[in-house]
């Protein structure tokens, strides 16, 4: 990562105090604004519902009567939140409230498949308030309702009206005509025959002209379904919807914006989508599109239906008409022509009749309009619900509360990520791209033993990465630092001394000249002289100081070399060697001759790119970079909160009711071996034969069957360190193969379950899929007969309750398996109960782990009314040794006795009353005498209600 995780963490957790006080702030702010504009709102809800528009105005015994057109509850929605209607209301209130105050608190909905719309008011100033807006509201859609009915019937009374006129001058003309006609011709009267005649076309005639009206309004009425089918196409709604977008653009953006240009270009191409495709009035709708477009698809569908069976009767009456009048052509002329002219008049005046019901029937509808909703429900005043502002403080406080907490966490990682200087271990291994050894904490003078077991702590993990001559000989570490860092020379001091306490010779060469210290110059000119004081000197290391006389000048580099190969063969000993700084040239020059280098560095004291950029020289020339140390660096807080939570894990896995044991390797297991310093020894799934032995390295034929992976790297350390310095193993586990959990019966994955971790009961249950589940009585069960299931470890069954386990969530009887156990869970299915007696339902029923008496009986239909639920009898063992119970069933269901459980195999047999057949015969003795006493007294009291016949009698 670009940046150390934990610093950023750190500075978190530091500032805990900054980020609550500004989080408190920020939430009182914020509480402070909600106090002063959240309120408390009232809330009041009404309903209204669609109502059918029945036949009462009917004037007219001939065709249909006259019903206004449907309107939609869609077509509703869209009309109650206009502007028109929020004005009305707000008029009808007398203006009390303003336009905006009650298209805030509107909210209408439609409930789903009902005739039924959901009016809600909500209003911030009273109950009382809430109310009134929503009655004034209501009442206004309402109106509207009825004032839309009464628009379309005054719509159809002008057009019927329009209809009258015509056939009265069509009237007028024929009487005229047949007048004129009597008069020249002389003729006042026909045969019957020719009455005959007529009056059987007049009859074709009158059907002709209903039909044909009734075809006329079906015209006018699929016209309206077609209206409303175009209101709620989908090309005319996306249509809709991208006008308002373009609107919603323009109040922010100008045309010039990529945002309107795009939404102009959206319009311009629907647009010219709809004039290309038109409404889709003859395709139906997609499914799934709209409810409301199927519903008028199909009412558009059957008008149309009906417009052709009526056009087909037309056809008919016409060719009837048509066969009248060639019979009519065989009579004599002048009577023909008269029976046309008597035919037409009678055919006018049955068309007008039938236009003047129609019209009078429109009248009434436009008079007395219902209106196509009308009110269901309407809230009282202790109704209203009233949401008080303390959720929405409590969110704004939260808000505030983590808005402020969040900008101070946000402050101090920007801080942090500014910071490049190198602070903390991750910096460190960020820049040098090495591992950390170690980083020695900021301590004082009291604290000089941690230092001395810090140190030792790191020369350990050191030495075995240091390279180390071929025949033994002296270890040469040069330790690196940047300008101005003096954590080179105290880190060698320390590393010097823990050298000393493992028993070892020590030279340490630093830039430091002490009074006990050789001058390096002394050094060079006598090599054998450090060697000799440095193997007599057991208790301490011995110190070369760098004095000013030293200069690396070509002459003195040969000295050097000379020196250092000289020290080089000392057996057993360590050289420490301080380098110059890294931005000097003598540095690299020092540093590419030596086998080990470590970087040495203060907490603060360098950047981090700076760093980064030295050492790419280094490694450019060669120079072997082994490890990095750090001094002076901070305690991390994430450091200690992970000690912490490694202390209470610890605390936790150590507790009887949480520990686990080790799992030993077996036969066919299979792990991973390493050792720390050593590259090229990792070995990847080193299999355990089947004799329990495996090999590694020099360790052959180690018995790893047994053993958990901690004995196994302890035996396998202990046997490498004969061939490597301070041998560390390290043993992962690969694969698990010898230990195995047998689980049969109802789970979803029979079968054999490798025990790769310490497993639980219902851990191994999870491996094997679950139990079973299936259908039974229309429901899902599991079909485990937990009852019954059981865990067997070698010859005996462990002392578990799987049935409190599973269904009761007992984790008491969750036990740890062992390899080699056997668990299985019978099926449920096998086994049946038998209910009989007075039930509705008699017969076998499946037997679950829950199954009771009241239970069964429920399933089987509940009692008859003749059955004794005081005394229900439970057969158990009938087949060798049957057993008695018998149950109160009113006592269960009154909750004052205990259920009681069934077993496979019970019979539950219900008895019928003892007085069953007494109460049969007294209820109907008592019905016999009621029935002949109101009939008697019926009869001597009560004369008939209605004296005279309502319908005239036919003679």
């Amino acid at each position: 990562m670009p940046f150390d995780p934990l610093r950023l963490v750190d500075a978190l957790i530091r500032r805990w105090w900054l980020m609550l006080l500004a989080g408190l702030i920020f939430s009182a702010a914020m509480l402070a604004v909600g106090w002063l504009r959240f309120e408390t709102l009232y809330t009041a809800r009404s309903q209204i519902i669609k109502q059918q528009q029945a036949s009462a105005f009917r004037q007219s015994d001939s065709g249909e009567s006259f019903k206004p057109s449907d309107l939609t509850i869609p077509t509703l929605m869209s009309l109650m939140y206009s502007g028109s209607t929020i004005a009305t209301a707000s008029a009808l209130a007398e203006h009390r409230y303003e336009e905006f105050a009650l298209r805030s608190g509107l909210l209408i909905s439609a409930e789903r498949n009902t005739d039924i719309v959901n009016i809600s008011m909500t209003s911030n100033i009273s109950a009382s308030a809430a109310l009134e807006m929503l009655r004034s509201y209501t009442e206004t859609v309402l109106q509207l309702s009825r004032d839309l009915q009464r628009s379309d019937a005054a719509t159809m009374k002008v057009f019927l009206q329009k209809q009258i006129d015509r056939t009265d001058a069509d009237l007028l003309k024929v009487n005229e005509e047949l007048l004129a006609y009597g008069r020249q011709s002389h003729l006042l009267d026909a045969d019957k025959q020719m009455d005959a005649w007529l009056a059987e076309l007049g009859n074709f005639t009158l059907k002709y002209e209903t039909l044909k009206l009734d075809h006329d309004t079906l015209d006018v009425r699929i016209q309206g379904i077609e209206r409303e089918l175009g209101k709620v196409d989908t090309n005319a709604a996306r249509l809709d919807t991208a006008r308002k977008e373009l609107a919603d653009l323009r109040v922010r953006y100008t045309d010039e914006h990529p945002a309107v240009i795009e939404s102009i270009e959206k319009l311009n191409s629907l647009e010219l989508q709809m004039k290309t495709s038109g409404l889709r009035t003859d395709a139906p709708p997609k499914p799934g599109e709209s409810n409301v477009a199927e519903s008028l698809y199909l009412d558009l569908v059957r008008l149309r239906a009906e417009k052709q069976v009526m056009g087909e009767q037309l056809t008919k009456l016409v060719a009837v008409r048509e066969e009248i009048n060639q019979r009519l052509a065989q009579l004599p002329r002048q009577a023909m022509e008269y029976a046309h002219i008597k035919s037409r008049k009678q055919t006018l005046e049955t068309s007008r009749s039938l236009l003047a019901g129609r019209q009078r029937e429109a009248a009434l509808y436009e008079e007395n309009s219902q209106g196509y909703f009308r009110l269901f429900s309407m809230s009282r005043a202790q109704d209203v619900s009233a949401v008080k502002p303390t959720q929405k403080l409590a969110m704004a406080g939260a808000a505030g509360f983590g808005g402020g907490a969040a900008l101070v966490a946000l402050i101090s990682i920007i801080l942090t990520l500014k910071d490049g200087t190198l602070r903390s271990s991750g910096d460190l291994r960020r820049a040098t791209g090495l591992p950390v050894l170690g980083a020695l904490p900021l301590l004082n003078a009291a604290s000089a033993d941690e230092a001395e077991a810090w140190a030792f702590r790191t020369w350990t993990r050191l030495q075995p990465m240091l390279h180390t001559p071929v025949g033994g000989g002296a270890i040469i570490c040069g330790v690196m630092h940047a300008a101005g860092d003096d954590a080179a020379s105290r880190l060698i001091k320390l590393l010097a001394e823990a050298v000393i306490r493992r028993g070892q010779t020590c030279i340490m060469i630093t830039h430091e000249l002490t009074d006990d210290a050789l001058t390096l110059t002394g050094a060079m000119a006598q090599p054998e002289r450090p060697a000799r004081i440095a193997c007599e000197i057991n208790d301490r290391p011995y110190r070369i100081g760098v004095d000013a006389d030293w200069q690396w000048t070509p002459a003195q580099r040969l000295q050097w070399q000379a020196a250092i190969a000289h020290w080089r063969t000392l057996p057993g000993a360590v050289i420490f060697i301080e380098l110059p700084a890294v931005e000097e040239p003598e540095a690299l020059l020092i540093a590419e001759q030596l086998p080990n280098l470590v970087w040495a560095s203060s907490s603060g004291s360098c950047l981090v790119e700076k760093v980064q950029d030295s050492l790419l020289m280094y490694r450019d020339a060669g120079c072997r970079l082994v490890a990095a140390l750090l001094d002076r660096a901070p305690v991390l807080r994430p450091v200690s909160l992970a000690r912490f939570a490694a202390l209470a894990m610890l605390l936790a896995s150590t507790s009887p009711a949480l520990a686990q044991t080790a799992l030993p390797l077996g036969p066919g297991d299979a792990v991973n071996i390493s050792m720390p310093g050593f590259a090229g020894l990792e070995r990847k799934d080193v299999i355990v034969g089947p004799d329990g032995r495996l090999n590694y390295l020099q360790a052959h034929d180690i018995q790893a069957a047994g053993l958990s992976l901690d004995q196994l790297r302890e035996t396998l350390s202990a046997t490498l360190r004969r061939y490597y310095r301070n041998a560390r193993v390290v043993v992962t586990p690969s694969t698990f193969q010898s230990r195995k959990v047998y689980v049969l019966g109802k789970v979803v994955k029979k079968g054999a379950i490798n025990l790769d971790r310490p497993l639980t009961i219902l851990e191994v249950v999870a491996e094997a899929g679950g139990l079973e589940t299936g259908l039974f009585q229309q429901n899902t069960v599991e079909l485990a007969d937990l009852g019954r299931s059981f865990v067997m470890r070698g010859q005996a069954r462990l002392p578990v309750n799987l049935e409190a386990l599973f269904l009761r969530g007992d984790m008491t009887q969750n036990a740890a398996v062992e390899p080699g156990d056997y668990l299985y869970f019978p099926s449920a299915n096998s086994n049946e109960i038998y209910v009989l007696g007075d039930v509705r339902m008699q017969g076998t029923q499946g037997l679950l782990a829950h199954t009771s008496v009241h239970s069964a009986i429920a399933q089987a239909g509940g009692f008859t009314p003749k059955a004794y639920t005081r005394r229900v009898l439970v057969v158990r063992g009938s087949f060798d040794k049957p057993e008695r119970f018998v149950v109160d069933m009113e006592d269960v269901i009154t909750a004052r006795a205990k259920g009681f459980r069934l077993e496979p195999k019970d019979i539950v047999f219900v008895a019928d009353k003892p007085w069953a057949r007494a109460e049969e015969l007294l209820h109907m003795a008592v019905n016999a005498f009621l029935q002949g006493a109101v009939s008697g007294w019926t009869r001597a009291n009560i004369g008939p209600y209605i004296q005279q016949p309502i319908l005239p009698q036919l003679r």
